[in-house]
């Protein structure tokens, strides 16, 4: 039975227009709760399944909308200001690849601040429901891992990374795992024996530690002359952060410290005179900065390799996590979920894994011996 004649049929024996059902059955709020439930109930019982050639037909309609028509998906950020995100550069990377591919799609993002004040989620969800925005991409919480909140039953959701623990959403992330293990790979390629890792314990928390996972893989294969313990610094220390590492360093960007986490550097001096990695590995420069201020010859003496490279003109080798990509594949997350009628929290989560590339850099050397 082909598509039209289904639609017919359950406008009949619904007693409502085939536009009415066209609509109910792709869960749009524009039709009222009670004649959605009606009609997909119909629409069960009689075994009405889309025709796949039609569904095609219409996801290209919709594309080729004009801009007027295009129907919007939100994008949250969690940020202490509406726009504090869009001076993280990785975070405004995932912005415009939502953007970009949105717009391939035939919809359009509208970004909303999750912390405006006096917006509950329960208003935040009557707003969107009442503007017809049904597909909602969140942005990573900024600092801790947490939750967050909606009427879930109206909405296609997906999350970018892996920040948001409640409730189990689709989300887009890199893999951190396989970018460490690439990291890793290359370096022992390039020569280095000694590699060390020295990381924020928080920044690997909020990556549910696929980077130290990585790690201690990889050096579960090496002999034990030339495993290098990894340093995982526990505290936030506010005193001491930007300006000084800026001083002594001035050709790396604000954007490559990642955060205004300041590290204790006599921790990560004890450790590098303790265990003499020839080259260390981290999320943040400033192993980096400390090297340099220690009289260390970078990458002569000891390489460095960032598992966050940020922008092509970083001075700094490293893993380029792909953030627009990333913000791309969430929009893919949503868009499926709409296109095909699915709202409400998932009963399997699942995670599209961008895997990272490395990029070569002044800041290792080949052929380290």
């Amino acid at each position: 039975m082909s598509t039209l004649l289904t639609i017919r049929q359950l406008a009949v024996l619904a007693g409502v227009s085939r536009t009415t059902v066209s609509l109910a059955l792709r869960n749009h709020p524009s039709i009222p709760e009670s004649t959605r439930n009606r009609i997909l109930t119909l629409a069960k019982e009689h075994g009405y399944t889309p025709d796949p050639l039609v569904s095609t037909l219409m996801n290209q309609l919709r594309t080729s909308r004009k801009k007027r028509d295009v129907e919007k998906l939100a994008y949250f950020t969690f940020w202490n200001t509406p726009d504090g995100w869009r001076e993280n550069i990785n975070e405004f990377a995932y912005y415009t690849g939502a953007c970009e591919r949105a717009a391939q799609l035939g919809y359009e993002i509208e970004h909303f601040w999750a912390k405006e004040p006096g917006i509950s989620s329960a208003r935040m969800s009557r707003i969107l429901y009442t503007r017809g925005i049904r597909g909602v991409v969140f942005g990573p919480l900024p600092r801790h891992l947490g939750h967050v909140s909606l009427d879930w039953r109206y909405f296609a959701c997906a999350a970018l990374g892996l920040t948001i623990v409640r409730p189990l959403l689709h989300r887009a992330s890199h893999s951190y795992h396989d970018g460490m293990m690439l990291t890793l790979r290359t370096l022992r390629r390039m020569g280095y024996k000694r590699i060390g890792f020295a990381n924020s314990a928080l920044f690997d928390q909020r990556v549910k530690h696929g980077w130290l996972s990585g790690f201690l893989t990889f050096q579960h294969q090496l002999p034990a002359a030339q495993c290098v313990p990894p340093l995982l610094v526990p505290e936030w220390n506010f005193g001491r952060h930007m300006t000084r590492p800026f001083a002594s360093s001035p050709d790396i960007g604000l954007h490559a410290l990642g955060s205004a986490l300041a590290w204790n550097p006599d921790k990560f001096v004890k450790w590098v005179e303790q265990f003499r990695p020839d080259v260390v590995v981290s999320n943040t420069c400033h192993p980096l900065v400390f090297l340099r201020e220690m009289g260390v010859r970078v990458p002569e003496e000891i390489g460095f390799a960032s598992l966050h490279r940020l922008l092509d003109t970083d001075p700094i080798a490293g893993i380029d996590r792909l953030p627009r990509m990333i913000g791309s594949a969430a929009v893919d997350l949503v868009v499926a979920q709409l296109q095909n009628n699915e709202f409400g929290l998932p009963e399997r989560a699942k995670t599209v894994v961008i895997e990272g590339v490395w990029r070569d850099g002044p800041t290792v050397i080949a052929g380290h011996a």
